[in-house]
């Protein structure tokens, strides 16, 4: 599934030809008024020409912004974080709470008792429910943030606004963008670095892959031994093969055609879906609602929106193979 969503990106960002006849107008004239350099395509390819004649045009505003609180301090805590992200997210534990969880909860108390106080324990009994989840998600979400803000400082302290400059100063100038510069989000994310790494394998089989804005221009193709955001993507996947191990979970085994063919074509749909998207549901939702972007909510309505219908989906796959007395294998 990795492999699929890696490639899938670097093949989608780089494809033109007959998707060319589906960019609108306005983009195509917007992406030539931007006076791109002749190594990148702005002009061909459709994922050139979204990003540069329509997402480059969007307008961002924060909700701090919006409020027109001139203090960074409270746009910051007050208006993105509270207002934007916390206030919402509480809201949206309550609906659940009040539609899967309450009724259950009120039912299992033997007492009878009623109130504001049992409604608020049972909703913290819901969000608490998996003890090991809520102190791990707790973990983790102090140490993202914690990340971050190392990142920031030491960027701030020496001057540095992008990994480029580093590896341009050691020398590792092979596979930076026409800017000398890399992805450096300065937080977690997972899917551009992948994108990165399978582009790098294109480029070593002697495809051009960097006649794009998307790698040519922004991101580069860096060696993945030398690609700071990738490393995190080893490290988040050798941290939950050493805890699957912990817990006697980790297993290597062989898929059968029918989950190899799912997870195939989820990747590519993932793959896609990340570049159109800007982003998984990290850089896509939980960075942009926490900086203060509610357009990261429309993003959250439709991942939800998406897993719901692909249950729904595998349900009735299963629910038909079952009938028909089928092995799940192709």
């Amino acid at each position: 599934m990795v492999l699929s969503l890696s490639f899938a990106q670097a093949y989608f960002v780089d494809i033109g030809g007959a998707l060319d006849a589906l960019v609108p107008a306005s983009w195509a004239a917007s992406a030539a008024a931007k006076g791109m350099p002749a190594a990148v395509s702005a002009t061909q390819g459709w994922y050139d020409q979204f990003l540069a004649g329509y997402v480059w045009d969007l307008k961002s505003l924060t909700v701090g912004e919006a409020l027109g609180f001139t203090s960074p301090m409270a746009k910051a805590f007050i208006g993105n974080s509270l207002i934007n992200a916390i206030l919402p997210a509480i809201v949206i534990l309550a609906v659940i709470y009040a539609i899967w969880y309450r009724k259950g909860y009120l039912r299992k108390r033997k007492d009878g008792a009623r109130g504001a106080s049992v409604e608020l324990a049972g909703w913290w009994s819901m969000v608490t429910a998996s003890k090991r989840t809520a102190i791990a998600g707790l973990i983790l979400g102090v140490a993202a943030g914690l990340q971050m803000w190392v990142v920031q400082t030491l960027q701030q302290k020496f001057g540095i606004s992008n990994a480029g400059e580093l590896l341009q100063a050691l020398g590792h100038t092979e596979g930076l963008s026409l800017q000398d510069t890399v992805f450096d989000p300065g937080y977690f994310y997972v899917t551009t670095q992948e994108a990165q790494g399978a582009a790098w394998v294109l480029a070593k089989l002697g495809i051009d892959i960097t006649d794009n804005i998307f790698f040519g221009l922004e991101n580069g193709i860096p060696n993945p031994l030398y690609n700071p955001v990738l490393w995190m993507s080893f490290s988040v996947i050798g941290g939950a093969m050493v805890m699957a191990l912990l817990a006697n979970e980790f297993k290597l085994k062989m898929p059968t055609r029918e989950i190899a063919f799912w997870a195939i074509s989820g990747g590519i749909l993932m793959g896609i879906g990340a570049r159109v998207g800007l982003g998984c549901n990290i850089g896509a939702f939980f960075a942009t609602v926490t900086n203060g972007d509610p357009s990261g909510w429309l993003f959250g309505l439709g991942m939800t929106g998406g897993g719901y219908i692909g249950v729904k989906f595998f349900n009735w796959w299963i629910e038909r193979k079952m009938a028909k007395d089928t092995p799940l294998g192709f």
